[in-house]
């Protein structure tokens, strides 16, 4: 997958592969920063199967497009199954988890206060 990444403030315009940044570990999630500025934090997650992610993320709102795999989002007392295209949009002080059923990659764009 390629992605346009746009951050005019500072660097113009860039392209680069997804792929490129793409990096498993048996023992925990992987959370690869592609933008890190004041207001906007966007990483690649890669997930492997049964491995979860973002419960430390409650104070801030964050979105979600699930790039490969499949897995399930657990907001609260309700679990979401998810997909590849999948868009989650987590409000801030929501409490959440994203487990991943088979091997999974997502973008992730938490939107930072202040």
């Amino acid at each position: 997958m390629r992605l346009l990444f746009i951050l005019a403030e500072r660097d113009g315009m860039g392209e680069f592969n997804l792929e490129d940044f793409v990096s498993f570990s048996e023992n925990n999630a992987v959370l690869t920063d592609l933008c890190d500025s004041e207001k906007v934090r966007v990483n690649l997650l890669c997930m492997e199967e049964g491995q979860t992610a973002l419960e430390d993320t409650n104070d801030q709102k964050v979105v979600v497009i699930v790039n490969t795999g499949s897995g399930s989002v657990v907001t609260g007392e309700v679990e979401q199954e998810v997909e590849e295209g999948t868009l989650i949009m987590f409000e801030s002080g929501e409490t959440r988890s994203l487990k991943a059923k088979t091997k999974l990659t997502a973008l992730v764009t938490t939107i930072l206060k202040g």
